[in-house]
């Protein structure tokens, strides 16, 4: 049912027929992995291979049909839904539940317009929720050890490997040492997986940043665009900036403002002489600067830092034309007003509850960082509509029927019983 919905998504959506009407990202990746497969391809230390590799494998495999490279992209993305059931039945240990998140996660307007592109979310999504559901969970969801070790340290590739597709992935890390220890009971054990994790983690992404380092001379972790991202959305140029719409190359109607991203050349930043510095400079000079720049105006990174955050949840600017408001700012905005009341009704199991609840903050910390994009938001949706559906079963189920993995033997045995 994922693959033939979003699969219809995608043509309704009528695919992008030539590349020069891709977004700028979208354009980059596409053309990084042509040359990726034609032998023309130059080191950078701006973007990881993750992605590249995946799309120049997609477009070896269609003969580099665009139209059947989307579709390609569409049905690994499709694989969203399924694994939200089994995460959810996993953590939880409700079918009915995990089948209506699931559903959910299919028709969720915002996936099916992004799963249709070309953006490097499309396969970090799918592998992002595998290494949910890898994770080993905690004494306080079972009794039984998890996997041990070789669980852990596949996490932790995971990872790995969710970073090299989609850097932001970098940011997760504490968060999933946040949850580890939230779900365990005893601190020790929790402290050995977050190591393990730690140690899969760094045989994945370690051999990229010594090559990346060796290559640029300076020292680099994933990659080098950490002041690009930090200065397109804290810069004096947007606090001035009234909300502009414009038309994207493929004919979408959007805007730029506060809450929003701007390139290198347009942050203020940097001089005509100083953009044709090497990359990496340029990004040291942005993240200097950047610092500098929220240092001395406190108040104006703080309405731009707010501006991102109630874009990326829906509520600035709330309308965005009939398609968006109707499909995304209004579905987004009733989500996280669900997922509040859910929040507090299962407030008893918040820790049980870590990895879904932990989303929406890892994604806001991201939004903060680099600026409010519904794309960087989809991690964050996901726990939204699992907290969602929850409210929605409990008006009909009581809560600890919701909850069976939770409960002692007794009301296990008084649960069946029933």
């Amino acid at each position: 049912m994922a693959i033939i919905v979003h699969l219809g998504a995608s043509l309704a959506l009528s695919p992008v027929v030539e590349a020069k009407f891709l977004d700028a990202d979208e354009q980059e990746y596409y053309h990084l992995a042509g040359d990726l497969l034609h032998g023309e391809y130059e080191f950078q230390s701006r973007r990881t291979l993750g992605f590249v590799l995946i799309l120049a494998f997609f477009r070896l495999v269609t003969q580099e049909n665009l139209i059947a490279t989307q579709l390609l992209t569409t049905t690994l993305f499709s694989l969203v839904g399924p694994l939200m059931y089994i995460l959810v039945r996993r953590i939880t240990g409700h079918n009915l539940l995990a089948v209506t998140v699931a559903v959910f996660v299919i028709f969720w307007p915002p996936f099916l317009f992004y799963g249709s592109s070309l953006y490097s979310e499309t396969a970090a999504l799918p592998l992002f929720i595998t290494l949910l559901i890898l994770l080993p969970r905690g004494s306080i969801l079972t009794r039984n050890s998890d996997g041990g070790w070789r669980r852990c340290i596949l996490a932790g590739v995971l990872m790995g490997l969710c970073i090299h597709i989609r850097p932001m992935y970098l940011l997760f890390t504490p968060f999933a040492v946040v949850i580890l220890f939230l779900e365990e009971h005893h601190w020790r054990i929790a402290l050995r997986r977050s190591v393990l994790l730690a140690i899969g983690c760094c045989l994945v992404v370690l051999p990229w940043s010594v090559y990346i380092s060796v290559q640029e001379g300076i020292p680099f972790l994933i990659s080098s665009n950490g002041g690009e991202t930090i200065s397109g959305g804290l810069n004096p140029v947007l606090v001035e900036q009234d909300h502009q719409v414009f038309i994207a190359p493929d004919g979408r109607e959007t805007w730029v403002g506060p809450g929003k991203w701007l390139p290198e050349a347009q942050s203020g930043y940097l001089s005509q002489d100083e953009l044709k510095l090497p990359y990496a400079q340029r990004d040291k000079l942005l993240k200097e600067r950047t610092i500098a720049w929220v240092i001395n105006n406190p108040l104006s990174a703080l309405h731009l830092q707010t501006a991102k955050l109630l874009y990326m949840w829906g509520f600035y600017p709330f309308w965005q034309g009939a398609k968006q408001t109707l499909f995304g700012n209004l579905p987004t905005v009733i989500l996280l007003g669900l997922s509040s009341i859910s929040l507090i009704r299962f407030r008893c199991y918040l820790r049980h509850l870590s990895r879904f609840w932990i989303l929406p903050v890892f994604v806001s910390v991201v939004a903060l960082i680099s600026w409010g994009s519904w794309r960087f938001r989809q991690p964050g949706d996901l726990g939204l509509l699992m907290f969602s559906s929850l409210f929605l079963w409990s008006m009909f189920v009581k809560p600890k029927r919701l909850m069976p993995l939770y409960m002692d033997r007794t009301s296990i045995k008084s649960f069946i019983e029933s």
